[in-house]
């Protein structure tokens, strides 16, 4: 929406000046697997690899997470639908104790995965993974019990699989510092204040990184950050849940900053309306359809400038189906019909219902609130009383975002920022998860075999795009059940100023790091 600078020739390695982002907020700590939110792995993903990461260019949208090598040579060899042999490039740990310098190899890769496989949260993703093997120093064989369609973009995903030294595992170290095989050196942490990296002279790529310096700056007050933007103290953000410019931002900063750049980006979240599905009244598919139907969607976004409609994976580009333009069958369930759904509630035997709590919590967008009070208020025109009763976050978390553990009341939350379907599908949507999205949805789950059946198939099918159309399947099925029901997600912009080269995507992994630099 702003007119691109003239194209200008990158820089040697590090001389592509220093990049000011922003964040909201401290990691904590550094390591992932004891602070398992964005802040830790955005800073760690600076100096450690993974053997596959997202593509970036400028013709890559902010969503679309395509799966290119990244400590891996190419993309691994596949003997066979279960075998992934990967080649790593010729990496090395930077030179200070403990790692001295020394080559990364398989062995660290294997380790790795040990501690993956023991530690990490979402690790039920990657459970077909029965054997991670050194089958030289430079190769690592993956070895799975099945087939699984999604195992690449898992392995790729900015929150999984990173490659630490094994040797600080179990010391504390890694909570406090970062040692480098990657990108950057780490160079130095102000709570409150910011990050500090320079660029890696030893990368294994050989004319990569572009800038000089990284700098993550710490600032929670949203006007002070577009406050630094305008000042052009501030030269980027980072990803939509660091609370980028929202849609009512944008004209002012378009004003002050006309040459900037401005990306697009719906929030990454699954927002949905839960109910406790214990409740005799929500156990009844067509009151769930009907409270759908109540809710204007398009009007939700507008509350927040602009929206997008949500599936139960969010606005995932190239998995999206678009229930406004009925690409799937049940698509009818999610647009705004108010008289059918009293229809619905009078063939369910209900005239009015409730008043039942409506949880919230303001913690991802400014009007977060005002979302509530506009389901609060479509749900009454239709029959159905709420009473919106806003949670402190730490408590939401644990009953809303970490798993449905709430009783007899409806939430207004999310749970994930995923890269793939399955990621939603297997934490959220699957029978024995920790993670299952509303009270009640277990037994319904081992009832509804059909559902179940098409999610297996989806996580076995390995052609993109087979498996591309039985995931339309699960969509128009979610939609027929709706155990919950998706709304949609506010649109945020991605900012960066004119004199930046930064083919920016929405990944706490740091990809476009590696190509950002400053013009002069």
């Amino acid at each position: 929406m702003a007119t691109a600078p003239a194209e200008a020739r990158p820089p040697a390695r590090g001389q592509g000046g220093t990049i000011v982002f922003r964040d909201v907020g401290d990691p904590g700590v550094f390591d992932y697997y004891k602070n398992w939110q964005y802040r830790s792995i955005q800073h760690l993903a600076l100096v450690s690899p993974r053997l596959l990461k997202y593509k970036v260019g400028a013709d890559v949208g902010p969503l679309d997470y395509d799966v290119v090598p990244d400590l891996a040579v190419a993309m691994p060899e596949q003997p066979d639908a279960t075998t992934y042999i990967f080649k790593l490039r010729p990496a090395r740990w930077e030179n200070r104790p403990p790692v001295n310098g020394r080559p990364l190899t398989a062995e660290d890769v294997v380790k790795n995965w040990d501690r993956f496989k023991a530690e990490h949260p979402n690790r039920t993703l990657l459970a077909d993974v029965q054997r991670v093997e050194a089958v030289a120093p430079d190769l690592v064989r993956f070895s799975l019990a099945r087939p699984l369609g999604p195992f690449l973009a898992h392995m790729a995903h900015h929150g999984m699989f990173y490659v630490m030294p094994y040797e600080l595992f179990g010391t504390g170290q890694l909570d406090k510092d970062l040692w480098s095989a990657g990108l950057f050196l780490f160079r130095g942490y102000d709570v409150g204040a910011e990050a500090r990296f320079e660029y890696n002279p030893d990368y294994f790529l050989v004319d990569r990184p572009y800038a000089s310096r990284i700098v993550i700056r710490y600032l929670p007050d949203h006007s002070t950050f577009l406050s630094q933007l305008r000042t052009r103290q501030i030269d980027a953000g980072l990803t939509t849940l660091s609370s980028l410019p929202s849609a009512k931002d944008l004209p002012e900063l378009q004003r002050d900053l006309p040459s900037a750049t401005y990306t697009r980006c719906p929030l990454l979240v699954d927002v949905m309306l839960h109910m406790d599905l214990r409740e005799p009244l929500f156990r009844d598919k067509r009151v769930r359809q009907a409270m759908s139907m109540a809710i204007n969607r398009d009007d939700l976004g507008r509350i927040s400038g602009e929206g997008v409609w949500a599936l139960e994976y969010a606005t995932l580009s190239r998995w999206y189906f678009d229930p406004k333009k009925n690409e799937f069958a049940n698509a009818r369930n999610y647009q705004y019909n108010p008289s059918e759904a009293r229809a619905l509630l009078r063939a369910a035997g209900v005239e009015r219902a409730g008043p039942y709590d409506l949880l919230i919590a303001r913690y991802l967008w400014a009007e977060q609130v005002e979302w509530a009070q506009y389901v609060q208020q479509q749900l009454r025109e239709v029959g159905i009383e709420t009473r919106i009763k806003e949670v402190p976050f730490p408590e939401f978390a644990s009953q809303v975002v970490i798993g449905g553990r709430w009783n007899g009341s409806l939430a207004l939350g999310q749970h994930l920022a995923g890269s793939d379907p399955n990621e939603y599908y297997t934490i959220l949507w699957t029978p024995g998860s920790p993670r299952l999205h509303s009270p009640g949805l277990e037994p319904l789950l081992r009832e509804d075999q059909e559902l179940l059946d098409l999610l297996e198939r989806q996580r076995r099918e390995l052609d993109p795009a087979r498996r591309r159309e039985v995931i339309r399947q699960v969509v128009n099925t979610v939609a027929d059940r709706l155990y919950a029901i998706p709304l949609a997600v506010p649109v945020v912009y991605h900012v960066r100023q004119d004199n930046v080269e930064l083919p920016w995507i929405n990944s706490y992994g740091m990809e476009y790091a590696v190509e950002a630099w400053k013009r002069q």
